[in-house]
C-alpha cells in the first residue's frame, strides 16, 4: 500500500477514535466505476473523503452530494453536519460488469429501431441509424451517463420520409383518409382534413407516438370552397391607310392567233385561208386617299369554384380537327383554342390563397396555315398565355398578365425615274401605312365563399334574373 493511502487511513482510524458520542454510521455506499450517485444529509458543513482516487465527493447544494466512483476499492466519507453531528458511510466501488451496463443502456433506450449496442474488447459501443431527430436526442442523453460508452450512430438520410410514410400509413389505418403528412424541406407538414375535433385529436396523438415534430394544417370539417374570378380583357386596333396615285407599271394580257387553209379536191381554186390573232391587256391604276380603321374588344369574366386544393378548368371558344397522317393509318385530333384557363387555389387558416393558374387565349390564324400534299389545309393559331403562381389575400385582385404589341409596317411605290424627281415626284408615288395595336391584360382576383356567402347569392339571383329577360325575349310579341 502506498505511503500517504496508509497515512490518510491512519489519521481516519484516529478521527473515528476521537469521535463523540454524537457520531454516527450512515451505512454504506455502494457505486460501479464511472457511475454516479446523489444522497442527502440535512445541515451539511463539510466533507471529507479517504481516498480521493477510490471516489470523488463534490458539494451540489441544497443538502445533496455528489458521489463518483473513480476506481475499484473501498473508502471513508465523513460529513459534518452544522448541528456538530458527523456521520461517517462506507463507499465502495466496484469494477462494474459489461453485460450489466449494455443491459442498463438497452433498457434507457427502450424500442428505438436502428440502433444496436455491442462490445469490442473492453469497450462499448452504439452503433447504426436514428430514424427520428428525438431517438437522436435520446442517445446522446443516455451516451452522456456513461463517459466510457461511445456512439457511431449516425440520422437516416431519407428519416423525414420515413416518419412521412409511417405517418400516412398509421393515418389510413385509423380511419383518416383525407390527413397527408408530406416533407417539404426539412420539416413534416400534416395537410388536409378531418371531420371532427376527435379526428383532429387522433391524429395529434398518432402524431405525438411516433416521436417527430410536425406542423399541423389540418382543418376540421369539409375544404373550404374558392370562388376565382377571372377577368380576360384585350383591345386591337387595326388601320390601313392609302395615300398617292399608284400607276399600271405591268401590263399583262394574253394573245390568240388562228390560222386556216382550205383546198378543193376537183379543179378549181388553188386555195384559200384566213388568219386572225385576237389581244388582250390589263392594267391596274390606283389613286388612294383613304384611311381605314377597325376596333375590337375582348371581354371574357369566367368564375369558378371549387376546393381549396382542387383543380378547375374553364374553355370559352372551341375545337379545330387536326389531321394526323402517318405511312399506316390517318387519325384526327382536336385543338382546343379561346379563352382557356386551368387553376388550383389552395387556402390556409390565415386567409391566404395561393394559386395556380395557367391562362390562355387563342384564335385561329389562317395566314399561317399549312397545305399538306393531299390539298389538305392546316390552320395556325394566334395564341396569348401565361402560366403562374401567386399569393393574395382573400378578396384581393392581382395582374397576373399586362401584354401589349404594336406591329406597324409601311409600303411605297414610285413609276421609275418619275417618282424620284423632288416635289413633282409626289404625282408619281402611292404609300401604304399598315398598324395593327394589341393589349391583353388578365385579373384574378379569389375569394373563400360557402354555399351561404353573399357573393354566392349575387352571382345566382343574376344569372335567375336574366334568364328571365331572355325567356320574355324569345317569346311572341305584337312589337316584334
Amino acid at each position: 500500500m502506498h505511503t500517504g493511502r496508509l497515512f490518510r487511513v491512519a489519521a481516519l482510524l484516529v478521527a473515528a477514535l476521537a469521535l463523540p458520542a454524537s457520531a454516527q454510521e450512515g451505512g454504506t455506499i455502494s457505486l460501479g466505476v464511472g457511475t454516479q450517485k446523489v444522497i442527502t444529509v440535512p445541515g451539511i458543513q463539510r466533507v471529507a473523503v479517504g481516498d480521493a482516487a477510490v471516489a470523488d465527493v463534490k458539494t451540489i447544494g441544497n443538502n445533496q452530494l455528489l458521489i463518483i466512483g473513480a476506481a475499484e476499492g473501498k473508502t471513508t466519507l465523513l460529513i459534518w453536519k452544522s448541528s456538530g453531528q458527523r456521520v461517517s458511510y462506507l463507499v465502495s466501488v466496484r469494477k462494474q460488469d459489461p453485460n450489466e451496463i449494455i443491459s442498463e443502456i438497452k433498457k434507457l433506450l427502450g424500442d428505438i429501431e436502428g440502433v444496436t449496442v455491442r462490445m469490442v474488447g473492453d469497450r462499448i459501443y452504439l452503433d447504426g441509424q436514428a430514424y427520428t431527430q428525438s431517438d437522436a436526442d435520446r442517445i446522446d442523453q443516455v451516451i452522456g451517463l456513461y463517459p466510457n460508452v461511445k456512439s457511431f450512430v449516425k440520422i437516416a438520410p431519407n428519416a423525414k420520409k420515413l416518419v412521412a410514410q409511417n405517418l400516412n400509413a398509421a393515418f389510413q389505418k385509423a380511419g383518416l383518409k383525407n390527413v397527408q403528412a408530406n416533407v417539404i424541406g426539412s420539416t413534416i407538414f400534416l395537410e388536409g382534413s378531418v371531420e371532427s375535433q376527435q379526428d383532429l385529436q387522433k391524429a395529434e396523438l398518432i402524431t405525438k407516438a411516433i416521436g417527430e415534430k410536425v406542423e399541423n394544417l389540418l382543418t376540421v370539417g369539409i375544404k373550404r370552397m374558392i370562388l376565382s374570378e377571372v377577368q380576360f380583357v384585350e383591345i386591337r386596333r387595326e388601320s390601313k391607310d392609302r395615300y398617292g396615285i399608284k400607276y399600271p407599271t405591268d401590263i399583262g394580257g394574253n394573245a390568240v392567233a388562228a390560222v386556216q387553209i382550205s383546198k378543193d379536191l376537183w379543179p378549181g381554186n388553188f386555195s384559200e385561208g384566213a388568219m386572225r390573232i385576237i389581244g388582250v391587256g390589263d392594267s391596274e391604276f390606283n389613286i388612294g386617299f383613304q384611311n381605314n380603321d377597325g376596333y375590337g374588344r375582348l371581354l371574357a369574366q369566367p368564375k369558378l369554384v371549387c376546393a381549396s386544393g382542387e383543380k378547375a378548368e374553364f374553355l370559352a371558344g372551341g375545337e379545330v380537327p387536326i389531321p394526323l397522317i402517318t405511312n399506316n393509318q390517318f387519325t384526327v385530333e382536336f385543338k382546343p383554342y379561346g379563352v382557356i384557363l386551368k387553376l388550383r387555389p389552395t387556402a390556409d387558416r390565415n386567409g391566404n390563397i395561393q394559386t395556380e393558374i395557367e391562362a390562355e387565349v387563342s384564335e385561329v390564324d389562317q395566314s399561317v396555315a399549312v397545305t399538306t400534299g393531299g390539298g389538305t389545309s392546316i390552320p395556325g393559331f394566334r395564341t396569348r398565355k401565361v402560366k403562374t403562381n401567386v399569393t393574395v389575400r382573400h378578396g384581393e385582385t392581382i395582374v397576373l398578365s399586362g401584354v401589349f404589341s404594336h406591329d406597324e409596317q409601311k409600303s411605297v411605290s414610285k413609276m421609275p425615274g418619275l417618282g424620284h424627281i423632288p416635289i413633282i415626284g409626289e404625282l408619281f408615288k402611292n404609300r401604304a401605312f399598315d398598324s395593327n395595336k394589341r393589349e391583353l391584360v388578365i385579373f384574378v382576383t379569389p375569394r373563400i365563399v360557402n354555399p351561404d356567402s353573399d357573393k354566392i347569392r349575387t352571382i345566382i339571383e343574376d344569372v335567375k334574373s336574366r334568364y328571365k329577360q331572355a325567356r320574355s325575349e324569345v317569346n311572341f310579341g305584337i312589337f316584334d
